[in-house]
């Protein structure tokens, strides 16, 4: 019986996921899950977890969680679904490494299912969002359906367009880097399918019309050509100045100095004011920070703007770094950035051996991408869409597992 648990343990793993779109209450029993889950996998496997180099950063910031619940936390109602979204991630990454690790193909299940699932939320977008701009004819698409503007989880009842934009920079580069890989190899069907799946997923992302989720993918898209062509350092020398013109066309310093701050994205002075805030309140709260998901209460309270009107929700701190603070201190922040040197060494590793270059090309894409967006943007840790980062930290474990020759166990 715990060996069958142990197999559908991903698919109870997505249903608790699912289960955070609803009330506290709903929340707080699939947190109860948690626990049945690692004691079955203990006794299908004899260890709670597999072992991989993520742990340490893991612990640390398991820590951090415990710390901002028991002293941190004002209100558990708003913290407790970036509680539940942490502690689910978290298993569903072990619960990902232990398939790719246990089943013969279990690396190639897990890869399917990051790519599925980012279509699968490119798709939830185009139908869910309130498409602005020259994509406005997109939401003759979604006007279609009974549930449009009334999607659980999300506010106002739409996707957030920067939020998909963020999720798609991780998507789009393995996409793109596996479908050249294909072509590379003649695989004509395979080829096919991955480059539908990009073609989608990155007119997605330019229908977002999110300025810091297409300036990422542009650094992106150049990280990736100079990494695989022979004229790749040729390349790199005039990154620099194609950068510039992105820069140019998009003109974020045009944003400074504007007080018409009225949209839903606050733009450069917006987020300057927003960076101010986070400092000031991770200067006063630097062991705990201000409880997960609570900047958006503090900050009105504690550290009034002046340029962003009151009513206007301030859901977290437009930089991931500054947000990790935010949401469990410097603790909490030290062990996000482990994570990323970690998932870097990893991928340096994959890449010095030379093996599977079109995954480790799309995997240093996503988190390049991941790290440019997060500069102004943030998916914040436990996030509902977040289930993908873990997912994306699964697969470089296993890829660098792989490319090492390291049999699994």
């Amino acid at each position: 019986m715990t060996r069958f648990f142990l197999k559908i343990e991903p698919l109870i793993l997505l249903a608790v996921w699912a289960v955070l779109l609803f009330p506290v209450g709903w929340q707080a029993l699939a947190l109860l899950i948690l626990p049945l889950i690692v004691m079955n996998r203990r006794l299908a496997t004899g260890h709670f977890f597999p072992r991989t180099p993520f742990d340490v950063a893991f612990l640390l910031l398991l820590t951090a969680v415990l710390v901002s619940l028991t002293i941190a936390t004002f209100d558990i109602t708003l913290s407790l679904v970036k509680i539940a979204g942490v502690l689910t991630g978290m298993s569903l990454y072990y619960t990902a490494v232990t398939l790719g690790k246990t089943n013969q193909h279990g690396r190639f299940l897990v890869l399917s299912f990051f790519l599925l699932a980012g279509t699968g939320i490119a798709l939830a977008g185009l139908l869910g969002t309130r498409w602005p701009g020259p994509f406005a004819f997109l939401n003759r698409i979604g006007q279609q359906l009974p549930f449009w503007g009334q999607i659980p989880g999300t506010i106002e009842g739409t996707v957030s367009t920067n939020e998909l934009a963020g999720v798609l920079d991780w998507v789009v580069p393995i996409f793109a880097a596996l479908a050249a890989g294909a072509i590379r190899q003649k695989r004509i069907l395979l080829a096919f399918l991955l480059l539908a799946g990009t073609g989608f997923t990155a007119f997605i992302l330019l229908a977002t019309q999110s300025r810091g989720g297409i300036l990422a993918m542009g650094v992106t898209t150049l990280v990736m050509l100079a990494l695989a062509h022979p004229w790749g350092r040729w390349l790199a020398t005039t990154a620099t100045g194609s950068i510039i013109g992105l820069l140019v066309y998009f003109r974020p310093w045009s944003l400074i100095g504007s007080t018409d701050i009225t949209t839903t994205d606050p733009g450069l002075t917006g987020r300057l004011e927003i960076w101010s805030r986070a400092i000031y309140a991770l200067q006063d709260f630097p062991f705990t920070g201000v409880s997960m998901n609570g900047f958006r209460v503090v900050v009105h309270i504690l550290y009034p703007l002046f340029l962003i009107p009151p009513d206007r929700d301030i859901a977290h701190a437009h930089n991931h770094i500054l947000q990790a603070g935010l949401d469990l201190g410097f603790p909490g922040m030290i062990a996000y950035l482990a994570s990323w040197f970690v998932a870097i060494y990893l991928l340096w590793c994959a890449w010095r051996t030379g093996r599977e270059r079109p995954l480790t090309i799309g995997l240093i894409g996503a988190f390049t991408a991941a790290w440019v967006y997060g500069i102004f943007d943030v998916i914040t840790l436990g996030a509902r869409p977040g289930f993908l980062w873990w997912i994306l930290l699964a697969i470089t474990t296993l890829h660098h597992e792989h490319t090492q020759n390291i049999e699994p166990h």
